[in-house]
């Protein structure tokens, strides 16, 4: 896992993180305490994480500290980075554990909002001005139930908040030579909820460190974009509920009065097959009683491959999202691949593409 994370996540993104990795699979023991995790959160973005928060706190000055910019420090990846993080490991190897045990990973960068903002702007078109409620799985704090509150930059022309500041404006480059339509057209939002195990109070300074530590170290504007978005999501003030974000949809979907455009973005890929398939059934009896749309900015095995099952598999050993949209219309069932995306938001290829409604879950 770790020499995976090494060479297709953090290669070309995060230096540190992926010296880091590279150091842990050839030295398993400096991962030990990530056992603790359950088995689906056991990913170097969870240990990479708990290292940060521990940094922040009860390990605060310890010398790891000075390679990590998100935390202030301007070291570069010299020879004593590796020793310095086996020093970090022995010494709070228990602390470590504990939060690998106790914490996920959660999403951090609303950039990914300039990515989901065509998409909602496609399901706008389908819903012909009709209001919709926001519902997000997996929310963390909030950031992407927001979208209205940002500014937006797509190949040198702006849309979205016209008073939005730099750090809430959210660039992303469009790739190949279709454009997204109705990129000025944005759902009326009548309702915004959040689901989540453990939703962050982006008021809160104790769990708001948790998110900052989810920053790679290198990605200081991230923390800058972060930082500004968690005080918007503080005034906005979204209904965070903590729950299953399986579980809990049903109830929610029983009780918005606008029309539910549920959406996800980076965290069904954490849900176990079972846990999949249990969200399908949801949305589909939901879809047979009340229109309904569906987001997912998702790898197509924990998107589009869901609900399509004559889609093309993923190229194997990329980190690249298909933006997805599923529709339940009028009794009417349609699943559309919008564009690829990059994972945080970075860039979008728009390339819609329709599929037949095949729920490989459905059929078993």
């Amino acid at each position: 896992m770790f020499r995976h994370f090494a060479t297709r996540e953090f290669a070309g993104h995060s230096v540190r993180y992926e010296l880091l990795s590279q150091a842990i699979a050839d030295a398993p023991g400096l991962g030990e305490p990530l056992l603790s995790a359950p088995p689906t959160q056991r990913r170097a973005l969870l240990y990479f994480a708990a290292t940060q928060f521990l940094l922040r706190g009860s390990a605060r000055g310890h010398p790891l500290t000075g390679y990590l910019p998100t935390l202030g420090g301007s070291r570069e990846p010299d020879g004593g980075l590796i020793p310095t993080f086996a020093a970090f490991v022995r010494d709070f190897g228990g602390e470590l554990a504990a939060l690998c045990a106790s914490r996920t990973t959660q999403t951090n960068e609303a950039r990914r909002s300039a990515v989901l903002r065509p998409a909602f702007a496609h399901a706008a078109q389908l819903l012909q001005t009709r209001p919709v409620a926001l519902v997000e799985l997996g929310t963390s704090a909030g950031l992407l139930l927001i979208p209205d509150r940002y500014g937006y930059h797509y190949g040198g022309e702006r849309y979205g908040r016209p008073e939005a500041g730099p750090e809430l404006t959210m660039s992303c480059e469009l790739r190949g030579p279709v454009r997204p339509a109705h990129l000025d057209r944005a759902p009326e939002i009548a309702e915004r909820v959040g689901l989540d195990l453990h939703p962050v109070d982006a008021a809160d300074p104790a769990d708001t460190d948790w998110l900052r530590s989810c920053v790679w170290p290198e990605q200081v504007d991230r923390l800058a974009r972060l930082d500004a978005a968690l005080v918007e999501v503080a005034a906005a003030a979204p209904r965070l509920v903590a729950c299953d974000m399986v579980a809990g949809l049903a109830t929610e979907l029983s009780t918005v009065d606008a029309v539910p455009l549920v959406f996800a973005s980076n965290a069904l890929t954490y849900l176990t097959e079972a846990g999949r398939a249990d969200l399908i059934r949801t949305l589909d009896e939901a879809g047979a009683r009340r229109d309904l749309v569906l987001v997912l900015n998702e790898a197509a095995s924990a998107g589009l491959r869901l609900f399509a099952a004559d889609s093309p598999p993923p190229a194997p050993g990329f980190a690249i999202n298909t933006l997805t949209l599923v529709a339940w219309l009028g009794g009417r069932r349609t699943v559309t691949a919008l564009g690829r995306t990059a994972p945080h938001g970075q860039w979008l290829q728009w390339e819609p593409a329709g599929y037949p409604y095949r729920p490989p879950a459905l059929a078993a």
